[in-house]
């Protein structure tokens, strides 16, 4: 074939645009003669990142379903169904003017459009699914689909029509800023990560846990995001580090000893990636309820401890997270408990697998 022309889609969120973009990136290296695009929501993280990839690409006016019962959510959904009526025309017309011969997905509501034209124009496509628990669209696609990359193993219990390889997720390596940040080294460290956007549940418990004194004989952490730091900044101290954002999230990661988290896929991924305990506290709103599901998929191994956001108090957390780190027994049978746990080179395993199709097609 003279020339490979590959479509990538998935976003909304972070969780399925960063590693799409990993395998992009790592395409992009290895594949000589090609032409690579790519096709998104205008309403989602990608609206903002994808213009920096340097790759052609299609927005399209698109969200997911929501699932809430309200005369909002009804409204919402009725607008949806329009959306997917221009979205199919649009997408349809980049297929037949771009002539793609391979299509890339890593799920989400930006996938399912590119995914539908690519069964009905006969394009073979790959699937990655981040999370424990499949999300809608791989669900839908995966049986059809070349091979389902999965994120955690027991994924593939959930796709038993699917072609499925267990890769575990790949990790973004964007320009990572230079830091430093000078801490008690006698102390044992907390990363508290609440994401760019920033966890009011776990800010709002961290703050109480500090202000009542819980958790002084450790160093924080704490990643409250840009749009809090202002309310939260005058908790910086010697052993507390207040952060809007970072960019070097591998050197955080390198500092702590535990970290406290929700428990997204891409953040389970990082927290296996760099093989650190953790206690995980699931966004109690997330899709299908997946982040119980990745958050179980550590408790399982006894590498992490699970926490519903119900069930959980500024007392219980301040007393697991002190449990953790002050005895040691429990905090070293937690470390080596997830260095046990199998995490794949996936970015090689997942471009090699394509690379290998690419050579018969």
């Amino acid at each position: 074939m003279d020339k490979y022309r590959i479509i990538f889609c998935g976003g909304g969120t972070g969780g399925h645009y960063y590693p799409l973009m990993a395998i992009k990136n790592e395409l992009e290296k290895k594949v000589e003669n090609k032409n690579l695009y790519y096709i998104g929501s205008k309403y989602g993280i990608e609206s903002k990142k994808i213009y920096s990839e340097n790759i052609q690409s299609l927005l399209i006016p698109i969200k997911g379903f929501n699932r809430s019962f309200s005369l909002y959510a009804i409204s919402r959904n009725f607008l949806l169904l329009f959306q997917l009526f221009f979205g199919l025309i649009r997408v349809s017309l980049f297929f037949a003017r771009n002539k793609p011969n391979l299509v890339i997905a890593t799920g989400g509501y930006a996938s399912f459009i590119p995914l539908q034209i690519a069964k009905i124009f006969r394009v073979p496509y790959f699937l990655h699914e981040q999370n424990s628990f499949p999300g809608l669209v791989t669900r839908i696609f995966g049986s059809s689909a070349k091979k389902v990359f999965l994120g955690f193993e027991n994924a593939k219990n959930y796709l038993k029509t699917s072609d499925t390889l267990f890769t575990g997720n790949p990790i973004y390596n964007h320009n990572r800023k230079d830091m430093s940040l000078s801490l008690d080294s006698d102390k044992k460290t907390l990363l508290v990560l609440g994401g760019s956007q920033g966890s009011v549940f776990l800010n709002k418990i961290i703050s109480e846990s500090i202000d009542k004194k819980m958790l002084d004989k450790i160093n924080i952490l704490w990643i409250v995001g840009i749009n809090n730091y202002e309310k939260y900044k005058h908790y910086n101290t010697e052993s507390i580090k207040v952060l809007s954002f970072v960019d070097n999230m591998p050197y955080l990661y390198s500092l702590c000893d535990l970290i406290v988290s929700r428990s997204g896929a891409m953040t389970v991924s990082e927290i296996l990636e760099f093989k650190k305990p953790s206690i995980l506290i699931p966004f109690k709103f997330s899709a299908e309820n997946h982040q119980v599901f990745n958050a179980k998929y550590l408790e399982e191994n006894f590498a992490s401890l699970l926490i519903q956001e119900k069930d959980i108090s500024t007392s219980l957390l301040s007393n697991k997270i002190n449990e953790i780190c002050e005895n040691d027994r429990i905090y070293k049978s937690m470390k080596e408990n997830i260095e046990k746990i199998n995490n794949p080179d996936s970015i090689n395993i997942i471009d090699t697998t394509i690379m290998e199709h690419m050579h018969v097609i």
